[in-house]
């Protein structure tokens, strides 16, 4: 989007005219083109600020913050032009229709079955995008209630719930069943049978729109990411063997688990999943999970790198990566085989104002390139952790020794050792940087059980504590891809950010926790269709990315969730003095922040015709 100078001349007077137009350029069949936005006139502002003039409008229009601070007059020019969009927009959007005027009793007037009809339509359009229906028909499911699955993976995106919530929603709340038609049967049970049904064809499916995807948004699928997350329970789960207790990362130790493994390409698209019991070691899934993407993957593993964290890594696991034919980046575990020498590293990427700094040196060891890293944001974070953990640490420790001259506070020897037991146990990184010496009365035994604690005495392990100040914002990357660039080898490694805000999604806007299905196989389709819904969720914020649009699911959904279907009814007189009622069914007028969106995916902003119903009174 730019300002463009437009002249033209009076063919009278000849006087030339010039005045400015808000363009961008587009593709279409005969090549680039530019495509008139909004004639802006004469714009009361410097050439030299009409760059960031469009700017400016652009992150408006698109919702977006500005990183830096424009001035006052750029900003309200820009606010001026893009309301001036925002209207132009929303009149292009209105319904065409003919003009009918009728006597109507305006008291009579009501609105009625308001349903919400904007995040169903965006998201109804990417499953046809998808032609999901015409996979289920080839499954044998009946064309009659192919609305119902819709509602299952669509509802979870949308408002997430159980199968019963999801019913109701669809059925009071969402006018989704008016985009799809409605089911032949709708009764709860048919909502869990629909569930079993998707879940039968789990593997076609993660196959089907991996094809898909692929050809639609031309993936290239070299890279993969592979991550593990667990989702909590609330009861017993008696009768789900998967549930099991382990280590949770929602903090939810009172409650079983159950593990989700995903795979998902440098894009985020999601490529297999697998269920696991809560207990599952991280280490110990990977070459189960490949393999079995490897059936859902039309190529060879060739070529192939895979991505993952420190969890997962193993030396088993990388020397399964080699023999199959996979390269790979991870994290290294364990000690590195060089010294770590901070001297002479190269920078790959600064920016001052933010203080973001990283630094990164390459070893190179049997064949395999280790890359020394070190990120000043990272060394900041880390710092500050430890900081807030070590003032924890050591004013609990004050707490203890100044309670030890403090009547009715613990002066017991036996367990005053024991706090300070739990006490490391509580903060071990803290811990581990101080020697903490609990002194008891002179001329005792420590097995007396009357002896009494006098001082407490703690010395900061100065070489221990340099070590760590020295490694904060530190790692190793390790990778057999030597021939790539330590700026690709860390730019490809940070994209596993790609996995956690998928699990992220999951567990925030798609209902993945917690679960309170007890039962083994409604837990196993309750995660499969958050997966489902995933890959919805992901096409819309692609689609939107390409467009500079960086807002997620939940921001968007919110816009949209305004966007409504309604019937107004009212009362006409006609000619002949006769009454009657009449019904229109209608979509609200878009509002500018909704056309906007439907814009960049898209569609045209009218997801149902009006329809029209007369009754003689």
């Amino acid at each position: 989007m730019y300002v463009k100078k437009v002249r033209k001349t009076n063919g009278i007077t000849n006087k030339v005219y010039e005045y400015l137009h808000l363009v961008e350029n587009v593709r279409t069949e005969k090549g680039p083109r530019q495509r008139l936005i909004l004639n802006l006139g004469k714009l009361d502002l410097h050439p030299s600020q009409y760059k960031a003039f469009a700017k400016k409008v652009e992150d408006i229009l698109t919702g977006q913050r500005s990183f830096f601070e424009l001035d006052e007059k750029i900003c309200k020019k820009a606010t001026y032009a893009a309301e001036r969009i925002f209207k132009k927009r929303a009149e292009e959007a209105r319904d065409s229709v003919e003009t009918d005027y009728q006597n109507v009793d305006v008291n009579s007037l009501e609105s009625e079955l308001t349903r919400s009809i904007g995040s169903e339509y965006v998201a109804h359009s990417i499953w046809n995008e998808l032609k999901l229906n015409r996979l289920l028909i080839n499954h044998g499911i009946s064309k009659n209630v192919i609305p119902l699955f819709e509602a299952l993976v669509i509802g979870r995106l949308i408002d997430p719930g159980s199968e019963r919530y999801t019913k109701e929603w669809v059925c009071k709340r969402s006018a989704l069943y008016e985009l799809t038609g409605s089911p032949l049967r709708s009764s709860l049970n048919s909502y869990y049978r629909a569930c079993d049904k998707l879940y039968s064809i789990k593997d076609e499916l993660e196959r089907y729109l991996s094809t898909i995807e692929k050809s639609l948004f031309s993936l290239t699928e070299k890279i993969y990411f592979f991550d593990l997350t667990n989702s909590y329970f609330e009861g017993k789960c008696l009768r789900n063997p998967k549930a099991k207790r382990g280590r949770s990362k929602e903090k939810r130790s009172d409650c079983k688990l159950l593990t989700l493994g995903l795979i998902i390409d440098e894009s985020g698209f999601a490529k297999y999943s697998k269920l696991f019991s809560g207990n599952q070691s991280e280490c110990k899934t990977l070459e189960n999970m490949i393999k079995e993407l490897e059936d859902h993957l039309p190529e060879t593993a060739k070529d192939k790198t895979i991505v993952m964290d420190a969890g997962i890594v193993t030396k088993g696991n990388i020397e399964w990566l080699k023999d199959n034919g996979y390269h790979y980046i991870v994290v290294n575990r364990g000690r590195s085989p060089f010294e770590e020498d901070y001297t002479d590293m190269e920078v790959i990427k600064e920016d001052k104002d933010k203080d973001i700094r990283l630094e990164v040196k390459r070893f190179l060891y049997e064949g395999e390139a280790y890359i020394l890293c070190k990120s000043e944001q990272k060394r900041v974070k880390e710092n500050s952790m430890r900081d807030r953990i070590e003032n924890l640490f050591l004013e609990k420790l004050e707490y203890y020794s100044i309670g030890l001259s403090l009547p009715n506070r613990t002066k017991s020897y036996k367990k005053v050792v024991e706090l300070i037991g739990k006490l490391k146990e509580k903060y071990p990184k803290a811990s581990k940087l101080y020697e903490v010496e609990v002194i008891p009365e002179k001329g005792k035994k420590a097995s007396d059980r009357s002896i009494k604690a006098i001082d407490i005495v703690w010395n900061k392990k100065d070489k221990v504590y340099e070590q760590e100040v020295n490694h904060e914002g530190s790692y190793v990357l390790r990778t057999d891809r030597i021939d790539l660039e330590n700026a690709k080898i860390w730019d490809t490694y940070i994209m596993l950010r790609h996995i956690e805000y998928a699990f992220m999604s999951m567990k925030s806007s798609l209902g993945l926790r917690p679960n309170f299905h007890q039962i083994e196989d409604r837990v196993d389709t309750h995660i499969f269709i958050s997966v489902l819904a995933y890959h919805i969720l992901h096409i819309i914020e692609y689609r939107l990315r390409q467009k500079s649009d960086y807002r997620r699911w939940d921001t968007i959904n919110n816009v949209l969730s305004t966007h409504k279907r309604l019937t107004i009814s009212y009362k006409v007189k006609e000619d002949d003095g006769a009454v009657k009622q009449q019904y229109i069914r209608i979509n609200s007028r878009p509002e500018p922040e909704h056309i906007e969106i439907y814009r960049k995916l898209g569609l045209s902003g009218r997801p149902l015709s009006r329809k029209k119903l007369v009754k003689n009174q």
